[in-house]
């Protein structure tokens, strides 16, 4: 295969990487087995990971004379585990467990195999309980303040996202259900 022909192979699946990290809505990945390489970047990419105690990551590309920093994975890894931890991840290829990933905060949280389906549509039902805008605007400060350079600037959107949430109807309902002491019935088209 020539290097024209590879290059848009790659581009193909890093795009894809892409646009799995930029949808509007929170997405969880449920990690049960290994996610090496391009697998590894899509686990990544989610804004949520879970695992089972089996579970493994790592940057498989780097050992095999290819780069470690793979479709993202050089941008979303420092951002989720730090620097240090993300050098020694992605310049060893090393395999990572579930307990140290959750030690370091890769995945958020391990349950057994058998539960690990169970364990996301939890954590998908407890954010879909919140407002949709609510929770596409959360969304969009996280991915946007980890790339600021200031307080200020974070803050500076922060309060544009607030100001903005008054002004939908999820405010209204979710301040109407807590007076009631009832569940909110949130509008989720409006998430789109």
């Amino acid at each position: 295969m020539d290097a024209t022909t590879m290059l848009r192979r790659q581009e193909t699946s890093a795009n894809a990487i892409l646009a799995f990290h930029r949808l509007p809505i929170p997405v969880i990945a449920a990690v049960n087995g290994a996610a090496t390489g391009a697998g590894f970047s899509l686990a990544l990419s989610a804004d949520i990971r879970l695992a089972t105690p089996h579970t493994r990551f790592n940057a498989a590309f780097v050992r095999i004379g290819l780069s470690g920093g793979d479709c993202g994975s050089s941008w979303l890894l420092p951002r989720i585990v730090g620097t240090g931890p993300a050098a020694d991840i992605l310049l060893t290829g090393r395999f990572v467990g579930a307990e140290e990933a959750q030690r370091i905060g890769l995945v958020s949280r391990t349950s057994p195999a058998g539960d690990l389906l169970t364990e996301a549509l939890t954590t998908a039902a407890q954010i879909s309980s919140n407002s949709p805008s609510g929770i596409r605007l959360t969304k969009s400060a996280l991915h946007a303040n980890t790339q600021t350079t200031s307080l200020e600037a974070a803050v500076e959107l922060e309060n544009r996202n607030q100001v903005l949430a008054t002004r939908t109807p999820h405010m209204a309902e979710a301040l109407a259900a807590f007076r009631e002491k009832r569940t909110p019935q949130f509008d989720p088209p409006a998430l789109q």
